[in-house]
C-alpha cells in the first residue's frame, strides 16, 4: 500500500495528507474547491519546510516529502489508482455516502475505503460504498501532525485483514492506534462527553469556568481544562456531537446542557469569535473570565488547628499541618476544627458531636465531599462558620484542595480557610456547594461512561485508557483513575450524585457495580479494570 488519496483539503484533510507524504507515501489530495486546495498545498509545504528549518529532518527529506504530494480537483484522476482512499469532508452522512458511491465506480476492487469521521456510523457509510468488507474508520485527531492517537474503527462487515492493514498504516505514520467497534462517538468523543456535560452543569450551578478548569488541571492532571478546550475546538462542535449521541442512543443522559445551546444560539462559539466559556478581547489574548469567582476577603491564617477522629486521614493531615508550623490542639481550644469522614459511622452524628466539643467561635470544616455542607451547618446551628474542604485525588496532587461554601457560609470563613492553605503553599479553588465538588464528579462520570463502553465491548480497557490519554491529553485513562481511586469510591460518588439530583445521567454502569461486588476494587485490591499482580 503506497498510493493514498485524501478527499478534502480542510484542516483535517491537509493534516492527513501531510503525515502520509512525510511517511513516504505517494499522496494525492482532492477537493472541488480549487482556491482552498491550492492554499492547503502551500500550507503543507510551508509546514514541512519549517520542520527542516527547526532541524527535525534535512532539507532534502522535506523536499522529497513535498514532491510526493499532488493536488487535483478531479475525483477520477485522484482516486483511480489509489490503494487507500480516505475522506475528510465535512460531517454530513448524505455527502459522505454519495462520495463513496462515486468512488466505488472509479477505484479498483482492492482499494480500501476509509473515513476520518469523528463519530458518524462507519457501518452506514460502508453499506453504501459497494465494498463494506473493505471499509474502515481511520479517525485522526487535530492537529494531525502533532496528535499521536488514531482510532481505527471496525464496521459491521469490515474484514479483519483490512483492520490489520489500517493498523500497519498507522504504525508507518509513527502514530498510536486503538481499535474500537463502530458506535456513536467511538471512544474519545463518547467517553469525553460526561467531562463536558458535568463542566457545563457546574457552571449552571454557580461554579466558574476558571475554577472548573483549574480544579481539573491541578486536581486531576488534565493538560488543559475542558472549557478552555471547548473554546479552542468550538462550542458548536461539542453541541453537534452531543446531539448526535442523543439521537443515536435515545438516552437522556446525552442531552445537551441548556447553557451550551444558549451560547451557540448567541454565536458565542469560542476563541475564534472572541466569546465562549471565556472572553477573548483580542485575537491572541489569554482567556478572560466571563463569570467572576466568589469574592473571598484576604485574611490572616489561624494558628490553632484540631483534627478529630483516629482515622489514617486525620493523622495524615494533622501531621502535615503540624510540620507547617500550626499548633495541633483539642477541639475546644482550636480556631479551626477539621472533621474527617468516619467510615462506618453516620457522618452527621459525627459532625454534631464534634460541634458540641468545639469552641463556639471555631470554624468547622467538613472533609467529606459526599455530605452537604449547607445541611451540616444548619444541623449544628452555626452555618456561617461551617465550610467543606477536601483533596479530591490525593494520589494525583496532595497539595490541591477544593473549598466548598454552604449557602450561608460567611465569606470571611472561606478567607480564613484559604489563608490557612496558602500558608502551606497549597493550591485551592473556592466554589459554592455542588454535589461531590468538581474533580470527583467529573472523573467519576467519565469512569462510568467508560464502564458502559467496556460492557458493550466497544474496545479493550487498554485501548480505552490509551485513547483518552493521547486523544485528550489527560494525565490518566478512565480505568487508571478508577483503579487508583478505588472502584467502590467511584460507585459511591455516582450513587450520591444520583440520590442528590435524581438525574438518570448518574446511574452507575451495571459492570461497575458488578466489579465492586466481586471485590475487584482496583490497585489496592490487586485487581480492578486492570490486573496488578
Amino acid at each position: 500500500m503506497e498510493r493514498v488519496t485524501v478527499i478534502g483539503s480542510g484542516q483535517m484533510g491537509a493534516g492527513i495528507a501531510q503525515v502520509f507524504a512525510q511517511a513516504g507515501f505517494s499522496v494525492c489530495m482532492q477537493d472541488i474547491n480549487a482556491p482552498q486546495l491550492d492554499a492547503a498545498f502551500s500550507q503543507i509545504a510551508k509546514f514541512i519546510r519549517r520542520g527542516a528549518e527547526k532541524g527535525q529532518y534535512s532539507a532534502e527529506t522535506a523536499e522529497a516529502a513535498i514532491a510526493r504530494l499532488t493536488a487535483t480537483t478531479a475525483l477520477e484522476e485522484a482516486a483511480r489508482r489509489a490503494d487507500l482512499v480516505i475522506e475528510a469532508v465535512f460531517e454530513n452522512m448524505t455527502v459522505k455516502k454519495e462520495l463513496f458511491g462515486k468512488l466505488d465506480a472509479i477505484c479498483p476492487p482492492e482499494t480500501i475505503f476509509a473515513s476520518n469521521t469523528s463519530g458518524l456510523s462507519i457501518s452506514e457509510m460502508a453499506a453504501n460504498s459497494g465494498r463494506p468488507d473493505r471499509f474502515v474508520g481511520i479517525h485522526f485527531f487535530n492537529p494531525v501532525p502533532l496528535m499521536k492517537l488514531v482510532e481505527v474503527v471496525r464496521g459491521a462487515e469490515t474484514a479483519e485483514d483490512v483492520v490489520q492493514q489500517a493498523l500497519e498504516l498507522v504504525e508507518r505514520l509513527d502514530k498510536t492506534a486503538v481499535v474500537c467497534e463502530d458506535s456513536p462517538g467511538f471512544i474519545v468523543n463518547r467517553i469525553n462527553r460526561p467531562v463536558y456535560y458535568e463542566s457545563q452543569l457546574l457552571i449552571s450551578e454557580g461554579v466558574t469556568p476558571q475554577a472548573i478548569d483549574k480544579a481539573l488541571v491541578l486536581g486531576a492532571s488534565f493538560r488543559m481544562g475542558p472549557l478552555t478546550t471547548s473554546d479552542l475546538s468550538g462550542v458548536q462542535i461539542g453541541l453537534a456531537v452531543s446531539e448526535n449521541l442523543q439521537q443515536e442512543f435515545g438516552d437522556p443522559k446525552y442531552r445537551p446542557i441548556p447553557l451550551m445551546r444558549k451560547l451557540v444560539r448567541a454565536g458565542h462559539i469560542g476563541r475564534r469569535v472572541g466569546k465562549g466559556w471565556y472572553l477573548y478581547p483580542e485575537s491572541n489574548s489569554e482567556p478572560q473570565p466571563r463569570w467572576q469567582d466568589i469574592e473571598v476577603p484576604s485574611m490572616v491564617a489561624p494558628e490553632r488547628i484540631a483534627f478529630c477522629g483516629e482515622t489514617e486521614e486525620a493523622r495524615r493531615w494533622g501531621g502535615k499541618f503540624a510540620q507547617a508550623g500550626y499548633r495541633i490542639v483539642e477541639p475546644g481550644e482550636a480556631q479551626v476544627v477539621f472533621v474527617p469522614e468516619e467510615y462506618g459511622e453516620d457522618y452527621k452524628e459525627t459532625f454534631k458531636r464534634v460541634a458540641q466539643a468545639a469552641h463556639e467561635d471555631a470554624i468547622l470544616v467538613s472533609l467529606n465531599p459526599l455530605s452537604s455542607v449547607t445541611e451540616l451547618g444548619a444541623l449544628v446551628g452555626r452555618s456561617e462558620k461551617t465550610i467543606a474542604a477536601w483533596c479530591p485525588l490525593v494520589w494525583v496532587h496532595s497539595k490541591f484542595f477544593e473549598i466548598s461554601m454552604g449557602i450561608d457560609t460567611d465569606p470571611e470563613t472561606a478567607g480564613l480557610i484559604r489563608a490557612l492553605f496558602d500558608k502551606m503553599n497549597y493550591h485551592t479553588v473556592v466554589i459554592p456547594e455542588v454535589p461531590a465538588g468538581v474533580v470527583l464528579r467529573v472523573i467519576s462520570c467519565m469512569v462510568n461512561e467508560a464502564a458502559f463502553c467496556l460492557q458493550e465491548k466497544l474496545a479493550t480497557p487498554h485501548d480505552i485508557d490509551e485513547a483518552m490519554r493521547l486523544g485528550m491529553n489527560y494525565g490518566h485513562g478512565p480505568f487508571e483513575y478508577a483503579d487508583r481511586s478505588g472502584l467502590d469510591n467511584i460507585l459511591q460518588v455516582l450513587e450520591y450524585l444520583q440520590a442528590e439530583t435524581g438525574d438518570p445521567r448518574y446511574r452507575p454502569a451495571p459492570l461497575l457495580r458488578k466489579m465492586v461486588r466481586a471485590r475487584r476494587l482496583g490497585m489496592a485490591a490487586g485487581r480492578g479494570f486492570h490486573d496488578y499482580f
